[in-house]
C-alpha cells in the first residue's frame, strides 16, 4: 500500500525534502480536478493556489487534456522543433499582433535567461534594475534584496554569487525618484529594467499607471529595454495580458505556464514589434510537445470573452465575500484583487509598497491560511504569494470557500476569547 498521512511526510522529508516546502508547506498533491485538489488521503480541497496561477482554466480542462492526448500519439519526441510550435508561435502573434518575433522555451527560467541575454547583447551593457516587488521566480539575476543606498544588492539566497547581485540593482517599488537617482548613477550601463506590473512579492499591489507610465518613460530616458514580467499576467488579466490592461509598450515580454493549461512548463519571449529584434544565437531546449499543444488547446478557449467575463465575475463575488465577513468579524483582513489575481492580508492599511507590505500581520495570515485548510480551502501559506481565481470556479465554489472563511475567523474569534 502506498504511504500516507505522517509515513507520507516522512518519506518526503527523507526522500525529496524540497517537495514540502513548495507550494503550500506540507501539501503533497495527489490528483486535481476543476477547482479541487486533493491529498494522499483523498481529502479535497477548495484551490485558490492555482499552480501558481499557471491553472487558468481548471485542472483537467477537458479541451487541454484533448490536446495531450494527441500529442501522445502523434508527436511525442522531445528535443525537436516541431511543426506544432511554429503554429503556436503564429497564433500567439494573431492574438497579440504588437509582438513580433516570439521564441518558446521549455521553461520560464530559460526565458528569463534568453531575454537579459539579449538586453545585454544588444546594448552592450551589462546592469539589470528591478523592483523590490518583482516576482522573483527562479531566476539568479532576481534573488538579491537591496542593502543600501543607489539600489546597491547583495545575494538573497546562499550559492547566489556576489558578482550577480554587483550588477543588479534594487529600487522601492513606486518610488519614482528613487529610479530616477539610481539611473543617474548606473544608467550609462543599464541594459534593461524589468517591472513586475502588480509587485507580486508583496502579493497583489493594485497597478498605478502614473508610476509605470513613468518606468518606461525613465528607461528609454536612458536608452534601456523595459522588460514587462508577464509570467502571471500574461493572457490571465486578458488577451492582452498586463500590457494591455495598463496601456504599457514594453520592449521585451516574458510569458509563462499559464499557456500549458496548468499542466505543462511553458516559457516565451516576445518583442515589440517596431523593434524589429533577431533573438541571437543562444538557442535553447525546445518545449516538450506536450507543452506546446497544451498551449494551443488554452489559447483556443480564451478566444471566448466569456472566459474573461467569469473569471471577473467569480472574483468580484469573492472579494465582495471577504470583504462583508471581514467587517461582521470585525479583523482586519483585507482583500487585494486584479482581475482572478487577488492577496488576502491582515493590515489595517492598504498593501501598497514593501514598507506597507512589511507591516501587515504574518503570523495572522499563516494561522488563518492553516485553519482555513482544516475547513476546506487551500491557499497560499505566505501572503506574499498572490492566489488565483480559475475558469473552473462556479457560483456555489465561491459560496463553498467564502462558507469555510466564515468558518475560520469565527474559530478564530472563539480561539482569541480563551
Amino acid at each position: 500500500m502506498p504511504p500516507r498521512g505522517d509515513d507520507l511526510a516522512a518519506l518526503a522529508q527523507r526522500t525529496s525534502p524540497l517537495a514540502l516546502r513548495r507550494g503550500v508547506a506540507g501539501f503533497l498533491l495527489a490528483k486535481a480536478q476543476g477547482c479541487r485538489v486533493f491529498d494522499a488521503e483523498n481529502v479535497a480541497y477548495i484551490d485558490f493556489v492555482g499552480g501558481g496561477g499557471s491553472n487558468l482554466l481548471g485542472y483537467a480542462n477537458q479541451y487541454v487534456l484533448d490536446a495531450i492526448r494527441r500529442a501522445a500519439t502523434s508527436s511525442l519526441a522531445a528535443g525537436f522543433s516541431a511543426v506544432a510550435e511554429v503554429e503556436l508561435a503564429a497564433l500567439l502573434e494573431e492574438l497579440l499582433p504588437h509582438l513580433s518575433p516570439w521564441v518558446l522555451t521549455a521553461s520560464e527560467l530559460e526565458a528569463w535567461e534568453l531575454a537579459l541575454r539579449w538586453c545585454r547583447r544588444t546594448t552592450g551593457r551589462s546592469r539589470i534594475v528591478v523592483f523590490d516587488g518583482n516576482r522573483r521566480g527562479a531566476v539568479e539575476a532576481f534573488q538579491v534584496a537591496p542593502v543600501g543606498p543607489l539600489g546597491i544588492s547583495q545575494p538573497l539566497l546562499a550559492g547566489v554569487a556576489a558578482d550577480v547581485s554587483r550588477l543588479v540593482r534594487v529600487v522601492p517599488w513606486g518610488d519614482l525618484e528613487a529610479l530616477g537617482t539610481v539611473l543617474d548613477e548606473v544608467g550609462v550601463d543599464v541594459a534593461a529594467v524589468v517591472v513586475d506590473p502588480l509587485a507580486t512579492q508583496f502579493g497583489v499591489v493594485p497597478p498605478d499607471r502614473v508610476f509605470l507610465t513613468g518606468v518606461a518613460a525613465a528607461a528609454r530616458r536612458i536608452g534601456a529595454y523595459l522588460v514587462l514580467d508577464e509570467t502571471i499576467t500574461g493572457f490571465r488579466l486578458g488577451r492582452g495580458g498586463a500590457a494591455e490592461q495598463l496601456a504599457l509598450e514594453p520592449d521585451v515580454s516574458v510569458f509563462g505556464s499559464v499557456l500549458g493549461g496548468g499542466v505543462a512548463q511553458l516559457g516565451a519571449v516576445a518583442w515589440r514589434r517596431e523593434l524589429g529584434a533577431v533573438p541571437g544565437d543562444d538557442i535553447s531546449a525546445p518545449p516538450s510537445p506536450i507543452s506546446v499543444h497544451a498551449a494551443a488547446a488554452t489559447l483556443s478557449v480564451l478566444r471566448n470573452d466569456a472566459v474573461y467575463k467569469r473569471l471577473e465575475e467569480r472574483g468580484a463575488q469573492l472579494q465582495a465575500g471577504i470583504e462583508a465577513l471581514a467587517e461582521k468579524f470585525e479583523r482586519p483582513l483585507r482583500i487585494s484583487r486584479v482581475g482572478s489575481i487577488f492577496s488576502c492580508a491582515f493590515s489595517r492599511q492598504p498593501v501598497v509598497d514593501g514598507n506597507s507590505f512589511a507591516r501587515t500581520d504574518h503570523e495572522s495570515w499563516e494561522r488563518f491560511q492553516r485553519l482555513a485548510r482544516e475547513h476546506g480551502l487551500l491557499l497560499p501559506s505566505r501572503s506574499s504569494s498572490p492566489s488565483f481565481v480559475s475558469h473552473a470556479h462556479g457560483v456555489k465554489d465561491i459560496e463553498q470557500a467564502l462558507a469555510a472563511v466564515e468558518a475560520t475567523l469565527r474559530r478564530m474569534q472563539k480561539e482569541d476569547e480563551v
